[in-house]
């Protein structure tokens, strides 16, 4: 098993959210000028679908990393949070400088759907949640991995030896409490009951 590197992930997540968001709002625009325009050819519009499927597989792969996946959930959900938020609460001015943050430059394509209208957002906060929950998963596994000595509980137990069962002070079965054999009489004659001849 492959160790966590959350940190790692963080940074990859970032950068390739910021790139499938670009991507992303290229592909949506024209993708909805089909419907407002009416259009019916299918031709102009598969290829920005399928980069938006590609997209999506390509983040969709990341996340599913074992070493990575919880930072590039977090970094993504983190970026499109952060991102959606500005555009949404911040004057106009200072929100056109932040899409304009996601142009490629020298190109146009006006305002971005996914930062105008809330989407990311509605996508961004769900990454990041799961993506703090795996993190913190992650964290116990490293702590796991460094040595079985690293995790214990407030009892002692440590994970990967069986718990130690108390040993019975004298003998029985498991979870019964036996008393101890009687001693022999030393020095003194046992008692004495009527109608029984003393010992010769």
């Amino acid at each position: 098993m492959a160790k966590p590197l959350p940190a790692l992930g963080l940074v990859i997540g970032v950068i390739a959210a910021y790139a499938g968001l670009v991507g992303a709002s290229y592909a949506t625009a024209r993708l909805i000028l089909r419907v407002q325009t009416f259009r019916h050819d299918l031709g102009q519009v598969l290829p920005w679908l399928a980069a938006v499927v590609a997209i999506a597989v390509v983040l969709g792969l990341l996340m599913m990393a074992p070493a990575i996946g919880s930072g590039v959930t977090t970094g993504a959900g983190l970026l499109l949070t952060a991102s959606g938020l500005a555009v949404i609460l911040l004057p106009v001015a200072q929100a056109i400088d932040v899409v304009k943050l996601f142009q490629l430059p020298g190109t146009r394509f006006g305002v971005s759907y996914l930062l105008s209208d809330g989407s990311a957002v509605l996508l961004g906060i769900p990454l990041l949640l799961v993506g703090m929950r795996r993190w913190a998963v992650d964290a116990k596994v490293a702590k796991l991995m460094a040595g079985p000595g690293q995790l214990q509980d407030s009892r002692g137990y440590q994970p990967g030896y069986p718990q130690q069962q108390p040993q019975q002070q004298w003998g029985g079965y498991p979870g019964q409490q036996q008393q101890p054999p009687q001693q022999p009489y030393q020095g003194q004659q046992p008692p004495q009951y009527p109608g029984q001849r003393p010992p010769q």
